[in-house]
Order: structure tokens, then C-alpha cells, then sequence
């Protein structure tokens, strides 16, 4: 069986290694779509209001590069002798799906958070996501409300498989969290979903009672520079510490040194929302704790009060109290990240993750 991972960009984000894990343990040819055109999928809005020799010309541009990139397509597939093709987010789906149909090569599409989410995602890929979900085999999520969103969207439930990222625990090796400094660290990108300026609002409240506790937040994206002027503002410099993107082997390291993981994840107005956040898993196979909100797939990994704490999104006064409690007892700490380290080697290998996906996708042949 040959395999052929589709992908959005020719370089993968930093933070979509559960991705590149696929491409390499599932030994799969790539491609990517980074340059195919942006397909005509809405008529309305400003498009429909544009003058009509202008529409036709538009319409008659995009359908001839939409043929000469289906034609390449086409041609790597078969050149390739690809049997099924695994297209990670649901819009890559749609474009490689013209190929896949007139080549009769099953198509599994594996979504990841705001592909399934965000509301001007959903309303430009609306009615392709309904031919999506009729010619694709599979459908891949990553947490049990992704099921239930893809399910609310017109894709049928005996389609829809639950399949969580897995993690190297070797990687991600136990820390010896009772013997940790009071530090607590955040690794994900700076975005609204993840709200990490809300994470920065919990910890200084926080610093009232653990006034030498440190903080180290790790990641980037648009809202990096207002939370570091936020650090600033607040005079949290010595407390609060921002980097950049790290390699990973680096954050194995920080978490090795620190006593929980904290993140703040919410739905923001465009209706954004997470999968599974592949840092929490990461951080637990660690032996850390989890403080973090009850949302989309956290809830699943998370179980609250045994491997740590969830709360209500924008409770900024809760999240403190689980912080502060988690710096205070060390041994409280421990314990709870010993069960979220056993939870995740029961449950959250990266062998296990890529096992299931091999079966769903033999599934599908």
C-alpha cells in the first residue's frame, strides 16, 4: 500500500509535528499544495457584486489553473503509483479531491482544530465540505467534540474516526517534578485560541502568593509582541519569561525543569477552536500537571483533578488558585503528573496514534 500525505505548505509549521510524525511512520510520498489557486468557492459577498466581465474573467482564470493543477496532481499521483491519499485539514481535502474522484483513489481527510471550526473557514468551504464528506472514506478527528462538530455539519458518524496524536515518551521522559523549582511553562503558539495573555493575567495574581515563582512561555504568532508589552506594562519582566519557537528537544528540557503546564485555550468571536492541543499531551508523558480549560479535546486528556485541573475559560481567578496550589505542594504536583505520565502511555503512544491511523487507512482501501 502506498501512501500519499497531502499537505498545505511545502514547510511544515513548527508546531505540526504530529504531521511530519505521519510522513515518516507511515513512510508516505508528499505533496504539498502551497501553490495550487485559490479556487472560486463563494459567489457572494464582494465577489457577486463585482461587474460581471470582470466575474467571467475571474471565473475563466481560476478554472483554467484549476485544471492545469488537477492535471499535476494527477500526474504525481500516478507517477507515483499512489493507492490512497491522507490529506491533513479539511480545506486540503477539498483541493485534492477533483484528482482523487477522477482517478478513483480513496481519499481519507484528517482534520485538525480551525479546519473544522472557524467560521470563515465553514462558511467559504461550506458546500465543498458536503462533496468532501460524501467521497471521502474516512474522517479523521481529534477529539470528541470534533465529532460532534463534523457530525453537525453534515458528515455521516459511520465515517467519522477518533484517533488522538501520540507522543515519543522516550522524548518525553519523566520528570522529577517533586524535586522541581516553582516554575510553570506554557509551549504553544500566540494566538487568540490559545489566549495567552490571560495565562500571563492568572500567573500575576499568582505572584501575590508565590511572589518567586517564574513563568516561561514559549511559542510565537501575532499576539507575541502584545503579551511581551503586557509583561512589560505589569513589570513582570523578572517573572515572566517569552522565547521564541524552540526545538523541540529544548522544551523536553524546560519541562524536565519545571513543576506544571498552563494553558488558557477558549473559542474566540471567529470561532476558532483547538483539537487537541499536542503540547498538553507532551507536557503529561513529561510528568507534568495540567492546569487548562475545559475545552475541545483537553477535557478528553485531561482528567480533571486526577492528572490535573480544568476550569472555565476566561476564569482567570480559578486558574490562579490551581497554579498557586500546584507551586505550594510539590507532591500534590508529583502525583498528579505521575497519573497523567501512566494515562499517556496507556493511551497516547506515538505507536499507538500511528497504529490506528494505519488501520483506518487500510480500512479504506
Amino acid at each position: 500500500m502506498k501512501i500519499c500525505v497531502v499537505i498545505r505548505t511545502k514547510a511544515l509549521e513548527y508546531s505540526e509535528t504530529f504531521i511530519q510524525s505521519h510522513i515518516n511512520n507511515l513512510h508516505a510520498e508528499t505533496l504539498s499544495v502551497q501553490s495550487f489557486p485559490e479556487y472560486i468557492i463563494s459567489k457572494g459577498g464582494d465577489f457577486a457584486k463585482q461587474p460581471f466581465i470582470k466575474r467571467y474573467i475571474r471565473n475563466a482564470y481560476h478554472t483554467a489553473k484549476n485544471v492545469l493543477y488537477e492535471k499535476r496532481i494527477k500526474e504525481f499521483l500516478l507517477g507515483n503509483g499512489i493507492d490512497i491519499v491522507l490529506a491533513e485539514y479539511g480545506m486540503t481535502g477539498v483541493k485534492v479531491m477533483p484528482s482523487c474522484k477522477k482517478l478513483n483513489i480513496p481519499l481519507v481527510v484528517h482534520f485538525h482544530g480551525y479546519d473544522a471550526y472557524r467560521k470563515d473557514i465553514l462558511d467559504e468551504f461550506k458546500e465543498q465540505y458536503k462533496e468532501l464528506f460524501s467521497y471521502a472514506k474516512a474522517l479523521i478527528v481529534v477529539s470528541k467534540d470534533m465529532r460532534n462538530q463534523l457530525i453537525s455539519l453534515g458528515a455521516p458518524s459511520d465515517k467519522i474516526f477518533y484517533n488522538v496524536y501520540g507522543v515519543d515518551t522516550d522524548r518525553f521522559s519523566e520528570a522529577k517534578v517533586n524535586l522541581s523549582p516553582k516554575q510553570l511553562i506554557a509551549v504553544g503558539r500566540f494566538v487568540e485560541k490559545k489566549a495567552p495573555y490571560l495565562t500571563i493575567l492568572s500567573f500575576q495574581k499568582v505572584l501575590d502568593k508565590v511572589p518567586d515563582a517564574k513563568l516561561l512561555m514559549v511559542g510565537s504568532g501575532n499576539l507575541y509582541d502584545i503579551c511581551s508589552k503586557i509583561v512589560k506594562s505589569l513589570k513582570l519582566e523578572k517573572s515572566v519569561m517569552l522565547y521564541h519557537s524552540l526545538p523541540h528537544e529544548e522544551i523536553a528540557l524546560l519541562m524536565q525543569e519545571s513543576r506544571a503546564f498552563v494553558q488558557h485555550s477558549l473559542i474566540p468571536l471567529s470561532g476558532d477552536s483547538e483539537g487537541t492541543p499536542n503540547t498538553i499531551l507532551e507536557a503529561q508523558a513529561c510528568g507534568l500537571p495540567v492546569v487548562s480549560t475545559f475545552h475541545a479535546g483537553i477535557k478528553d486528556i485531561v482528567i480533571n483533578g486526577e492528572t490535573g485541573f480544568l476550569l472555565d475559560e476566561c476564569d482567570i481567578t480559578t486558574m490562579a488558585k490551581y497554579m498557586t496550589k500546584l507551586l505550594e505542594d510539590a507532591e500534590l504536583a508529583a502525583s498528579l503528573g505521575r497519573k497523567g505520565r501512566l494515562n499517556i502511555v496507556a493511551n497516547y503512544t506515538m505507536e499507538k496514534s500511528i497504529t490506528n491511523l494505519r488501520k483506518i487507512i487500510e480500512s479504506c482501501i
